[in-house]
């Protein structure tokens, strides 16, 4: 075998042997653990009634929750829940063109809500501009939570409220 292309080989096999291995080196991912039974699909209602749809799935190799939630009467907006270390965040790329982050207070087991609390925002030119401060997950049960987004809006927080219910 010419060296050059001898040469190329051992380099393309140095290069993926760390790849190889980094990937089974890791532990697993256990921070989504508390939202992972919300995979799947689900209808609901908003608290004037509206009929809402919200879909989560699994992405990035597992290592984030990818929240899909759409209105009757808007595009649909993307939360992704994700580990930073050990605590839990989100970021909610929200239809007002701002991404507010988010981080979860500490998860006891047993735990029925998670809330998070507002970190920061991109693309939030003011601090007293219309955005999404908190969201609480009630769980009721393994068919049923409630989402309770807080907005900011000049400075006043308005609860919005859904409930849902899991697509059988």
């Amino acid at each position: 075998m010419p060296r050059g292309i001898l040469r190329v080989l051992v380099t393309l096999v140095l290069l993926l042997v760390p790849l190889s291995t980094q990937a089974t080196d890791t532990a697993p991912d256990t921070s989504l653990t508390p939202l992972k039974f919300l995979i799947g699909e689900w209808k609901g209602a908003d608290a004037e009634g509206k009929a809402h749809k919200i879909a989560f799935a699994l992405s990035s190799g597992g290592t984030t929750l990818t929240e899909t939630l759409t209105p009757p009467d808007s595009p649909p907006m993307t939360t992704m829940y994700y580990s930073d270390g050990d605590q839990l965040m989100l970021t909610h790329y929200c239809s007002l063109n701002n991404q507010p982050r988010m981080r979860a207070a500490a998860i006891k087991e047993g735990d029925k809500a998670i809330t998070f609390a507002f970190v920061d925002a991109t693309n939030l030119k003011n601090p007293t501009d219309v955005h999404m401060r908190q969201l609480t997950i009630d769980v009721k049960d393994h068919d049923h939570f409630t989402q309770t987004w807080t907005l900011s809006k000049a400075g006043k927080d308005v609860p919005k409220i859904f409930t849902f219910e899991r697509v059988k």
